[in-house]
């Protein structure tokens, strides 16, 4: 599956397969909230997490760019195929 099928779908088919097939890799702490970032095929899923509400905030679906940079610095993705 590739990013533009994934955005293609409804938001409760996106969730099912994040669950499904999304592969955790990392998450990011900021000053108020946290960052979980997943892998699914050749993409990215970041969900942004408030911990005093424990709720979910929101998803962000990306290839490479600007939202990478701040798990670049911390995570080894070595062993990751694209």
């Amino acid at each position: 599956m590739g990013i533009y099928e994934f955005l293609t779908m409804s938001h409760e088919e996106q969730w099912d397969t994040l669950w499904d097939e999304g592969i955790y890799l990392t998450q990011f702490k900021s000053i108020d909230c946290y960052f979980q970032l997943y892998a699914i095929d050749r993409f990215f899923v970041e969900l942004e997490l408030c911990p005093i509400r424990e709720n979910i905030l929101n998803m962000g679906v990306f290839v490479h760019g600007k939202k990478m940079d701040k798990y670049v610095t911390d995570t080894d993705f070595g062993d990751l195929k694209f």
